[in-house]
């Protein structure tokens, strides 16, 4: 696809877009949208509010089925057809050289009317048509997307007439057909005098999966009353559309925190659902709305921000109407029975939606006794880990014991490491350094000026806690750096299979403080094994993860394990986008180049520097860690 930077185009005439997932990858998709949006398209990922949907397919049939697929019902509507043309011979042409001039009234205005009696010219030109003229009759167009890669070759609007493959007016869900045969009359009848026999309570219609069409925003009359009141200056990274959130400062508390936790619980609901693309438009929109620095006082304000359309704008609307802040989508969380269970099933450590559902769905597991008592033998080592300490896992770890925990860690490191010269250095990231009064667990790098010491690290360190007692379970072990010496992860394209963003040697553990008052706990401790002591340890295990970088990309690694989820993911979608680069926290790569290593860092003289120095030389610019609040 052609540079979508390029000046010029503008999309902004077009009626709501929605771009179809089918045959495309998640990265496809989104880079379609993100070049619709760079040139002011006005994207939807609601499909019943779109007016032109683009897709990477070529029949009206299956057009009408990826609409049905989603709720939107549709009947056909056949073109309009074509004004007849009249010929005129040019005076000096030769007969066998004819132009055809279009003398229809039809695409002029009443402008153009009084103009051409005045001007002979446009007796002899072509009306000007939008390249967008779509008929008025239909409520849907359908259009291949090999019309944008046209648009963004020629940096105009192309005409859109000849990638239209199916144009429709929306219509309700059919209801199926009455049985119009003796034959099938006597069937139903049979079937429910059986039902009645055998005590079975008559059938009921299965409820419409079609979603109710929700209404596009519309300013109300308080709203209107409001505008005399002048909105604050909007921020530059709002009139200059940045989607980026790696390039906007999203603080820990932002003004309209209320209304993006029950954002939250939607996009934990489309994960539940196992929609990814739910998942991913509301992630957008959560950044957008967390980046913003005053409070919504409209929901005409919310469609300002790029990434939020109107949606999110309809569901502020919900949010400032209701008593209790509250959305009705955000409360089937906790209302609805199996996303209750489901999000419960989510929690355990070791089990991601997929296996969530698998528990609930197919082997009918209600809670976590059910898992206990039906199924403890079929979960993994490490779910069975999540289950056991299920409570302990989800309470929050408050900044002191995280810094105690980093502290313990520390000094296993040096002594590990008692020939390294100076001191291993242990840098707390995640959401510790942004600044979270509790995080869910800890995360810690271990790095060194010299990777001799910092080769199999993690071995060492996690063999050392173990021996006092600090780490009771090790749920993941990786030495992918040190089995490439400690080299960037190589680029193999984007065909060699989906990679982790983080490729360095880490440890998953379980923690628990082994110290505790012995007089505090059931018996005096005499004469009893280790297993026995730690089963009476009241301490809670914690999650701990013990990452090691190389000093010569530790910059990038502090990077990739600070920010928020979307902030992390933009900030690999930036790297791409604007330069070729593949960034992860093991380093910076030359996509077109066969994955030639950037180092961006060398020049500083700590790790602080070397962050900075990454961030400024991606061009996303230096944001504190408290900015990176993306969620």
């Amino acid at each position: 696809m052609s540079d979508p930077s390029a000046q010029g185009l503008n999309f902004e005439s077009c009626p709501a877009i929605f771009v179809l997932p089918t045959h495309l990858t998640l990265e496809e998709l989104h880079q379609i949208e993100e070049t619709l949006t760079q040139h002011h398209a006005q994207l939807t990922y609601d499909v019943s509010e779109a007016r032109l949907i683009l897709g990477k397919i070529g029949h009206k049939k299956r057009a009408a089925l990826e609409l049905r697929t989603r709720g939107v019902w549709t009947e056909e509507v056949l073109p309009p057809s074509e004004p007849p043309t009249k010929r005129r011979r040019l005076h000096g042409e030769t007969q066998s050289h004819t132009e055809e001039i279009d003398l229809s009234t039809e695409t002029e205005g009443e402008e153009d009317g009084v103009r051409s009696k005045h001007d002979p010219k446009r007796h002899l030109a072509r009306p000007a048509i939008s390249p967008l003229r779509l008929p008025e009759q239909a409520d849907v167009h359908v259009a291949k997307l090999d019309w944008l890669d046209a648009c963004l070759n020629s940096n105009k609007l192309s005409p859109i007439a000849p990638y239209i493959i199916y144009q429709a007016r929306k219509t309700g869900r059919p209801q199926p057909a009455a049985p119009n045969t003796t034959k099938s009359s006597a069937i139903i009848q049979r079937a429910k005098q059986d039902a009645v026999a055998h005590g079975h309570d008559s059938p009921t219609p299965t409820r419409s999966s079609q979603r109710p069409l929700p209404k596009l925003y519309r300013q109300t009359t308080s709203e209107t009353d409001e505008g005399s009141e002048p909105l604050p200056a909007a921020p530059a990274w709002v009139k200059n559309h940045i989607l980026y959130a790696c390039q906007r400062s999203a603080p820990l508390h932002p003004p309209n925190e209320g209304f993006i936790d029950q954002l939250l619980a939607i996009r934990k609901i489309r994960e539940l659902t196992l929609d990814e693309v739910g998942v991913r438009a509301y992630s957008t929109s959560i950044a957008a709305v967390a980046a913003y620095p005053y409070e919504f006082r409209r929901a005409s304000e919310v469609l300002t921000l790029p990434g939020c359309d109107t949606k999110i704008a309809n569901l502020f609307a919900e949010y400032q109407r209701s008593d209790t802040r509250t959305l009705e989508a955000a409360t089937a969380l906790t209302t609805d029975p199996v996303l209750r269970v489901l999000h419960a099933f989510d929690r355990i450590w070791g089990v991601g939606p997929k296996t969530a559902r698998d528990f609930y769905y197919a082997r009918g597991w209600r809670d976590l006794d059910d898992i206990v008592t039906h199924g403890w033998a079929s979960l993994s080592r490490v779910q069975q880990i999540g289950v056991k300490y299920y409570d302990e896992f989800a309470a929050g770890i408050p900044r002191a014991e995280v810094e105690a925990i980093a502290r313990v860690v520390h000094r296993h490191a040096n002594a590990v490491r008692p020939d390294a010269g100076r001191s291993v250095e242990c840098i707390l990231v995640g959401g510790y350094r942004r600044g979270k009064e509790s995080s869910g667990d800890v995360d810690l790098i271990l790095t060194h000026r010299d990777e001799a010491v910092t080769m199999n690290l993690v071995v060492d360190v996690v063999g050392s806690l173990e021996d006092e007692g600090w780490i009771t379970h090790t749920l993941a072990l990786n030495l992918m750096s040190s089995a490439r010496e400690q080299q960037p992860l190589p680029f193999r394209g984007e065909s060699a299979g989906a990679h982790h963003f983080d490729s360095l040697d880490k440890a998953l553990v379980v923690w628990q403080d082994p110290r505790f008052d012995e007089g505090s706990a059931d018996g005096d401790g005499a004469g009893e094994d280790e297993y026995a002591r730690r089963k009476r340890n009241p301490n809670p295990h914690r999650r701990v993860d013990i990452i090691i970088s190389p000093w010569r990309t530790v910059g990038c690694a502090v990077l990739g394990w600070t920010g928020d989820t979307t902030f992390e993911r933009d900030l690999r979608r930036y790297a791409k986008k604007a330069h070729g680069w593949k960034f992860d926290s093991s380093g910076v790569r030359e996509r077109t180049s066969g994955g030639q290593v950037l180092d961006l860092e060398a020049k500083g003289r700590t790790w602080e520097e070397r962050e900075r120095l990454v961030m400024e030389g991606l061009g996303v610019g230096w944001r504190e860690p408290g900015e990176r609040c993306s969620r």
